[in-house]
């Protein structure tokens, strides 16, 4: 054998490296990959979760507003306004006259109808101390939503918006 050749088996080694890679690289690289995906889904599916509370809290959020700018109104009929019956009386809202009492009926009426978009909702309307003037009206929306910690009086996975008006 001269100086400058190698034996046969080394020359298909390439002096001892071995290319390509080994069933354990392989499990490996798979089994980050798979983690990562799985981290990948989780995070899409929380994200999801995080859109539908933000499209709620918005939705919620024009719902009070529209309550707020109507409440004023009623003045001696705010107990009307929390009513839970589901009458049709929207004859009342579109321009046709009711009685104040009847007017309130149809506000809480319309507004409970507005609820569905919310899971368990519930509107409030109460007076914090006396319904007349220097008194408080506090206006609460509820809703079930898995997201929501507890804050205040309001329990886990309920959202509590409320808005206190003077007056």
């Amino acid at each position: 054998m001269h100086l400058g050749q190698l034996p046969i088996n080394q020359k298909n080694h390439h002096n001892g490296r071995q290319y390509g890679l080994a069933l354990i690289e392989v499990l490996l690289s798979l089994g980050l990959s798979s983690v990562m995906f799985l981290l990948l889904f989780t995070a899409q599916s929380h994200s999801q979760k995080v859109l539908i509370y933000s499209q709620q809290l918005h939705y919620a959020n024009r719902l009070l507003d529209q309550v707020v700018k109507q409440v004023w109104a009623y003045p001696n009929h705010y107990q009307w306004l929390d009513s839970k019956s589901m009458a049709t009386l929207t004859g009342c809202l579109n321009g046709s006259y009711c009685s104040p009492i009847t007017m309130a009926q149809a506000w809480a009426s319309h507004w409970q109808s507005k609820l569905q978009p919310l899971p368990n909702a519930e509107l409030h309307i109460k007076c914090a101390h006396k319904c007349s003037s220097g008194g408080v009206l506090v206006i609460q929306l509820r809703w079930s939503q898995a997201l929501s910690g507890a804050v205040g009086q309001c329990p886990t996975e309920v959202v509590c918006v409320s808005i206190k008006m003077a007056l």
